[in-house]
């Protein structure tokens, strides 16, 4: 299978996330709705009601950021041109935008939780469950981070052999 270009592995992704941003509105939707008009929102105080509702808005706009920034990646392997400056600077705001989302789930767990309920895994009736939400972001956003560096590397290299011929 191709990774890149027309009827690729990389199309099938873009779609795939046309469909994510799509399903991702209604969920935002129905989320917002659930925590400001729900039955948990009555016994939630006011103020951990606007510090819910603020994290919400700060995380699910960096997810929809990071939708929208994967996809113009995405266009420019379709179209057979990924080693560009733009995907380096896109690659840079998505790791920003995970560690955006790293933090909001800190400041969720120190101002929403009982530190003694801390558990790092663990099953219950629900699934399998963790605490350590925030890691996978830390790790993902220096993992995208060191991505653009390659990228940004590959293009120097693409401009030097381009200088060279």
């Amino acid at each position: 299978m191709k990774y890149y270009g027309k009827g690729s592995m990389s199309s099938v992704l873009k779609k795939t996330l046309d469909v994510i941003l799509i399903v991702g509105v209604i969920a935002t939707i129905l989320i917002f709705k659930s925590v400001l008009l729900g039955k948990v929102s009555e016994e939630i105080s006011m103020s951990k009601k606007v510090l819910i509702t603020v994290l919400l808005a700060v995380g699910i706009c960096c997810v929809f950021l990071i939708v929208f920034n994967l996809i113009k990646v995405l266009n420019s392997l379709v179209n057979s041109n990924p080693f560009v400056v733009s995907n380096v600077i896109i690659l840079k705001r998505v790791s920003m935008q995970c560690f955006a989302i790293a933090f909001c789930y800190i400041i969720n767990f120190i101002f929403n939780s009982n530190l003694k309920e801390f558990q790092f895994i663990y099953v219950d009736n629900k699934g399998v469950h963790t605490d350590m939400e925030f890691i996978i972001f830390i790790f993902a956003g220096c993992f995208i981070y060191i991505l653009s560096k390659v990228f940004q590397q590959a293009i120097d290299y693409k401009d030097e052999n381009d200088f060279t011929v």
